[in-house]
């Protein structure tokens, strides 16, 4: 028999062995309808037709294979085109006997697990896929399965070609990432493109972040290079286009999540621009004023408690900046110098400059900190020193130095501070009391300089009076900035307590008028103290300890750490678990809380012959009991108290009020710190020596000492004060002078010269 012959034969019984297991069993397996095709081999014509599996149609095929005879030579292959042809028409056999597949049997053909769609595999096993399928159905069946399971859409439109029926089959029924997507997001992970993200200057403020550490976070994290683009100020980014997108994404919830709003300050003044910057940085909020109207502040924070800590720095700061421009500044020249202009040609003809200040702690926020100068007196070759010699002098206490206004003229130090005090006789049972601080006075230059420069605004060195005239003539912002002798950095803090304390200053302040050549301006006062921990004594013997505990300002409240004291050898305190008894809460009553009011009024001593100036403060004050404190400090105490007992009603640390009321006016809040606070006993060399204690304490200087961490603002800063409580007591003032003058004269203490056989002991000490 021919080879078509053969064929032909074959066709039709394999279409009546297919009726028969059609009238058998009506199931429709997808086993039986995938088409495999493969080239048949040269000596023989065995190639299966795809159908339904049955012993008989494996018989008739048997029967046949071993009933064909042996054929060789190129033509026994078949042709392509004759093996589509007798797949279709088995395909037409099924559809023609009345069977349909089904959803189960379309699933047959899904594979168990789709490869990853960023794999190699993946485009290999999507184009397998759509071969499979095309092979095992019909284009009518592919596109039946779509409208059962999807509807009418486009994707079961009857123009469509019978790939694409399987691409949506496995596209939108088997969630498959069409090949289109694959190539995008593979060119997305790869392609390097840039892109321009369009930002205000607050919202540029806010991304950046404090230092700009939050845009160089935002930049690693999805691996781009940003850049700033000025006009229009724009965001420029380089980067995949998946990272881009993403990063896009981000920032639009970062503009959508800030918060705006304009505030009312206290008073009608607009904030100066470096102020401005500080404290946007200090509260990480962007902050400008409205040009529209002065006083009023437009901000934009990322939440609520950046709102809020703006508008209380900016509060404050522009009421400091109002009262310290008030403050009158005197200058005392010792003995032997010369006071005034006309005095230079018959008295010691000292030179005077403006040298840079370097702290070693953050200067106040409201200071311009592009630079800041003291006036010194300028050393000379052949003096042994360039410092006032007390001994020599007389110092304040002796009386033959001068102080001087700015104008030139000489006044005395006690009758100013005392005679602009008002309300004296309305607080009964109070006195007035002065206290000194050492620190520097500082002179910065105009707001609106910002770059950094050591060059001061008058360079080279000068007399005093031309100094003093040029003072005078330019308009310069004079600073107190408090600090402590440099003897007593090193020294052990002695009956150390740790305070809460608030300062409150009416918005509303006077002018005592009177004749006082120098008017000082006071201001009325309201102060809150909370001791945290009881005084600790130590021996004035012991060594100074290496390390001193600073959690107590670093955690604001926290004062744990004071419960136990440090050894000599710096050895830490006990933690919680190795300690037995667990440290009491500080405050459990209100006798802890100590409130008064009173009246202050503050004067600047500049002193360039010495180290350190002068701050002095007159201050009248009455205690205030509880029940007459107002009612804003009241309910603070309630909260600070429960903070402490750790209430669960309170588990955040309240946050002083801002404005209170008192006898009809408003306070202002003007402090919010921490104080580490100790008493120091000071010798001429710093810490007194053991024969200096057994002589007495009379010619001894008590100072209290103050380490204190504002709250608002995470600014240390470090207070020396003196007092004198009686100061209609001459004794008593002049000794208060003396204490001023030993502390602000300290310098370095000498290293002592090391033993010989030839010296004693007592000499060395």
């Amino acid at each position: 028999m021919s080879l078509p012959l053969l064929r032909q034969a074959r066709i039709p019984a394999s279409l009546s062995a297919t009726r028969r297991a059609a009238s058998r069993t009506r199931c429709y397996s997808a086993a039986a309808v995938q088409a495999q095709t493969r080239p048949e081999p040269e000596s023989r014509d065995d190639a299966q037709v795809a159908g339904p599996s049955s012993p008989q149609r494996s018989g008739e095929a048997s029967d046949q294979h071993k009933s064909k005879p042996a054929l060789g030579g190129k033509h026994d292959a078949y042709e392509p085109s004759e093996t589509f042809s007798r797949v279709q028409a088995y395909l037409a056999s099924i559809n023609a006997s009345g069977l349909e597949p089904t959803l189960e049997d379309l699933e047959r053909c899904r594979p168990l697990r789709q490869p990853p769609p960023d794999s190699e595999q993946y485009v290999g096993k999507y184009t397998e896929l759509i071969d499979t399928l095309c092979r095992s159905f019909t284009k009518e069946q592919l596109r039946g399965f779509l409208v059962q399971t999807l509807g009418t859409s486009r994707h079961c439109s009857t123009n469509r070609k019978k790939v694409e029926y399987a691409e949506s089959i496995i596209e939108q029924l088997w969630k498959w990432p069409t090949l289109k997507d694959v190539e995008k997001a593979k060119r997305d992970r790869t392609e390097v493109v840039t892109q321009t993200l369009p930002v205000t200057a607050s919202e540029l403020f806010l991304i950046l972040g404090r230092e700009g550490m939050d845009l160089l976070r935002l930049s690693k994290d999805y691996d781009v290079h940003i850049s700033l683009r000025q006009k229009p100020m724009a965001l420029r980014v380089e980067g995949t286009r998946t990272s881009l997108r993403k990063l896009s994404e981000h920032i639009n919830s970062l503009k959508k999540s800030f918060v705006e709003d304009t505030y009312d300050l206290p008073s009608p003044v607009a904030i100066p621009p470096d102020l401005v910057q500080r404290i946007s940085r200090l509260a990480s909020a962007y902050l400008e004023n409205v040009p529209s109207s002065p006083g009023k502040v437009r901000i934009v924070a990322q939440d609520e408690r950046g709102l809020l800590a703006a508008k209380r720095l900016a509060s404050r700061a522009i009421h400091e900046i109002e009262e310290s421009s008030h403050t009158p500044l005197l200058t005392y020249l010792p003995a032997g110098a010369a006071s005034l202009e006309a005095e230079q040609l018959v008295m010691f003809p000292h030179d005077y400059a403006l040298y840079p200040y370097i702290s070693p702690r953050p200067l106040p926020f409201t200071m311009n900190t592009s630079g800041a100068f003291r006036l010194r007196r300028v050393g000379q070759w052949l003096a042994s020193d360039f410092r006032e010699n007390i001994q020599d002098t007389g110092g304040l206490a002796g009386g033959f130095g001068h102080v001087v206004t700015v104008s030139e003229r000489r006044v005395n130090l006690r009758e100013i501070l005392l005679s602009n005090i008002p309300g004296m006789e309305e607080l009964e049972g109070s006195r007035p009391v002065v206290v000194a601080s050492m620190g520097h006075i500082l002179l910065t230059r105009p707001s609106g300089e910002q770059r950094a420069t050591l060059v001061p605004p008058l360079t080279g060195e000068h007399k005093f009076g031309k100094v003093r005239k040029w003072i005078a003539q330019n308009p310069v912002k004079m600073t107190f900035v408090p600090d402590l002798p440099l003897p007593l950095l090193n020294t052990t803090p002695a009956k150390q307590s740790v305070k809460h304390r608030l300062v409150y200053h009416a918005l509303s302040a006077g002018i005592h008028a009177s004749s006082s050549p120098l008017p000082t301006p006071w201001k009325k006062v309201i102060s809150l103290e909370v001791t945290l921990a009881g005084p600790q004594t130590i021996d004035l013997e012991q060594p100074a300890r290496p390390v001193l505990p600073e959690r107590d300002l670093e955690d604001g409240l926290s004062d744990y750490d004071l419960d136990f004291d440090f050894d000599s050898e710096g050895t830490q305190p006990p933690s919680r678990s190795e300690s037995s008894v667990e440290p009491s809460i500080p405050i459990v009553n209100a006798s802890d809380a100590r409130c008064w009011t009173g009246t202050e009024a503050d004067l600047n001593l500049m002193v360039p012959d010495r180290p350190m100036d002068l701050q002095f403060i007159v201050r009248s004050s009455t205690a205030l009991p509880e029940s007459q404190q107002p009612d804003e400090l009241q309910q603070y105490v309630e909260q600070l108290r429960a903070f402490l007992q750790g209430s669960e009603n309170q588990s955040e640390q309240p946050s002083p009020p801002l404005l209170i009321q008192y006898n009809g006016e408003q306070y202002i809040l003007h402090s919010n710190s921490s104080v580490r606070q100790s008493e120091e006993i000071v010798s001429d060399s710093g810490r007194p020596t053991p024969r200096e204690l057994d002589t007495g304490t009379l010619n001894l200087t008590r100072a209290l000492c103050e380490s204190t961490l504002d709250l608002e603002t995470n600014q240390k800063s470090m207070h020396c004060e003196v007092i004198c409580e009686d100061v209609e007591s001459e004794q008593a003032w002049t000794r208060f002078l003396r204490d001023c003058d030993r502390l602000s004269v300290m310098r370095d203490q000498p290293q002592k010269p090391a033993l010989s056989p030839l010296r004693d002991v007592d000499d060395v000490l």
